[in-house]
């Protein structure tokens, strides 16, 4: 990227030596980096390194150790209103499946979107307009024929577009997605790759995690290693996404494969 290109960026976020623990386990150190405006970003990292740990900070679910040196800002506010976030960060964390309880419909699940709590008061309580944004997504996702299925019964693709549906109730600029390919078939891997790139076309700027090189988005226009809790490369897909880079990355040997886009790694014999 050129300089004169990085002096035309907007960031969203911009992070200074943020160093996070949690039960007084460093996970996270000395993070300086800004997040902008049009770019797509993927965190890639081995298990373990704080990739998700570095999400939280965004939904402030985790907060960083703060000292006179540091600074955690979110659209150029150091404390900004959580409700003013959802409205502009949609969230997708893995253990969100998990905190739906039996007898939750599809239907309530992306209700609570507006509420923040998955449950089927809210929809008793709903307007107008944001029924109108609700039926939008509903034929967007593709969900009508299982929108009042119960939740737990579906297959994990349909709750993961379910979930992504309950992050853009607000219509967001931001998505924030924490392996949103885990434990999809290929045809569920192939739809959701779709549809992510069809909210890049709409301008929605995605930062997410993901552990496997195939599940990475033909538009992602930055990366970001992670390593042991310190980001230790940043740049963009080209530059990093090579056998040497990313064998040092995972210790192991691989051969790292690009084609029209599409990425993917091959073990190789020591």
């Amino acid at each position: 990227m050129s300089n004169k290109s990085k002096k035309t960026l907007i960031s969203w976020a911009s992070l200074k030596n943020i160093n996070v623990y949690i039960n007084q386990n460093k996970i996270l150190s000395n993070i300086n980096i800004n997040l902008n405006y049009g770019e797509n970003i993927l965190i890639l990292g081995p298990n373990g390194s704080g990739k998700s740990t570095f999400l939280k900070l965004f939904n402030r679910s985790v907060y960083p150790i703060t000292s006179n040196q540091s600074s955690f800002k979110l659209f150029n506010k150091e404390n900004i209103n959580i409700w003013d976030l959802r409205r502009k960060v949609g969230f997708l964390f893995k253990e969100m499946e998990k905190r739906v309880n039996n007898g939750v419909t599809l239907y309530d699940v992306i209700i609570s979107g507006f509420s923040g709590t998955f449950n089927s008061r809210y929809s008793k309580f709903i307007q107008e307009s944001e029924q109108d944004k609700i039926n939008n997504l509903i034929n967007e996702w593709e969900l009508n024929k299982i929108i009042y299925n119960e939740f737990n019964s579906l297959s994990d693709g349909q709750k993961r577009r379910g979930l992504l549906a309950r992050a853009l109730v607000y219509k967001p600029n931001i998505l924030v997605l924490d392996e949103p390919f885990c434990n999809l078939d290929i045809k569920s891997n192939f739809i959701l790759h779709q549809n992510l790139n069809k909210l890049i076309d709409q301008s929605i700027n995605l930062l997410y995690v993901t552990h496997n090189l195939e599940s990475i988005l033909t538009k992602t226009n930055r990366v970001i290693l992670i390593k042991e809790g310190e980001i230790i490369k940043d740049g963009n897909p080209n530059e990093l996404l090579n056998s040497k880079i990313l064998s040092k990355l995972f210790n192991i040997s691989i051969n790292v494969i690009e084609q029209e886009g599409y990425w993917r790694m091959i073990p190789l014999n020591n």
